[in-house]
């Protein structure tokens, strides 16, 4: 079973729609999607009301103090306080059984410290968007430094894009919560690798802009405080 966790749409900064999308998906050959829109489900309930023969996981990413996560499985948006906290949007995930994928950890500022003292169920630690390979060792080294299984997403933004990087499953016709238990217990091998230089060259501005404004320090973060 072949599947991409990590998909954006119109709904939120994605260029296509739901349709092309899932079209996409299966010229592909996939046979799981979760569509990630930032802050929103629309695009997986527009998902559900359309024809096609894919699985399609609930899921959305959130921005957090401490990196971007994915949330899978759960069919409503954390009514947390502004700006999310890390921790609090894991244990939120968690007490309503979804699973939580720390996305893409090599942009941005590491937080290895509260990563480490409060691990996500799953790090991407492939991103297809990715401007730079190398990030792809550092996804999969903070995997490792938390002892949870490593995952693989396209982060498209465009259906063409879609699969790109993908996780392959075992077994056939899994529903959405035989996915994510096995997403879970690392019962999966990554595929794929980067996108197209063009695709990474665009989302290679962001992540220099982020270079600029200093947001990639040394591996060490400032320690959580609860409030």
């Amino acid at each position: 079973m072949l599947m991409d966790i990590h998909i954006h749409t119109v709904y939120s900064d994605g260029r296509d729609g739901v349709e092309r999308v899932l079209r996409a998906a299966e010229l592909k050959g996939l046979d799981a999607i979760a569509i990630t829109d930032h802050d929103t489900l629309q695009g997986y309930w527009k998902a559900l009301r359309l024809e096609s023969r894919l699985t399609v996981i609930p899921g959305y990413e959130l921005k957090t103090d401490a990196g971007h996560i994915l949330i899978l499985g759960v069919e409503e948006l954390p009514r947390l306080r502004r700006p999310l906290i890390y921790e609090e949007v894991i244990d939120w995930s968690r007490e309503r059984g979804g699973l939580s994928i720390l996305a893409h950890p090599a942009v941005g500022r590491l937080k290895l410290n509260r990563w480490r003292c409060h691990p996500p169920d799953v790090v991407e630690a492939l991103n297809a968007a990715y401007p730079l390979r190398m990030m792809i060792r550092i996804g999969l080294k903070v995997a490792g430094e938390l002892g949870v299984p490593a995952a693989a997403g396209s982060d498209a933004h465009r259906a063409l894009d879609v699969g790109n990087a993908y996780m392959e499953l075992e077994g056939e016709n899994l529903d959405v919560d035989d996915i994510l238990e096995a997403l879970r217990r690392g019962r999966h091998r990554i595929g794929g690798g980067v996108s197209p230089l063009p695709v990474r060259l665009r989302s290679g501005v962001g992540y220099i802009a982020s270079l600029i404004r200093g947001s990639l320090p040394p591996l060490r973060a400032k320690p959580y405080r609860r409030p």
